[in-house]
């Protein structure tokens, strides 16, 4: 008996068993990229909003004093947190603490910094 041309069904099966796999795979690839790339984004917007925060205090709009609670208005989901801490030497250790949701878990970006106290301007 003569074969002829073409492929048997268990070919076929095997062939589009393999591929569904393979479609498999890289589906998951781009699912785990694109959740990496929005971690990844949320804490760059988080190291951004506390370096504001920080040149706020620099700048003096906010007092190293106190401690306080922000909110931003232009990233609703990011929230600020400040801790001051005067040392009897002129100095501050400031926390700035940075949160957010992300996927159901509280996420928190840290900025710690000494700062010298600034100097009273006098006038001659």
């Amino acid at each position: 008996m003569r074969r002829s041309a073409g492929f048997t069904l268990i070919e076929v099966l095997v062939a589009l068993v393999v591929t569904v796999a393979a479609i498999t795979l890289l589906s998951q690839g781009f699912t785990s990229g694109a959740r990496v790339s929005t971690v990844s984004q949320n804490a760059t917007r988080a190291a951004l909003l506390a370096q504001r925060v920080l040149a706020d205090f620099e700048s003096g709009e906010l007092s190293v004093n106190q401690s306080q609670s922000l909110t931003f208005e232009d990233e609703e989901d990011f929230t600020a947190e400040t801790v001051s801490e005067s040392y009897t030497t002129g100095v501050t250790h400031l926390t700035i603490r940075i949160r957010w949701q992300e996927r159901g878990e509280d996420r928190t970006y840290e900025l710690v910094r000494l700062m010298r106290e600034k100097e009273e301007a006098t006038t001659p």
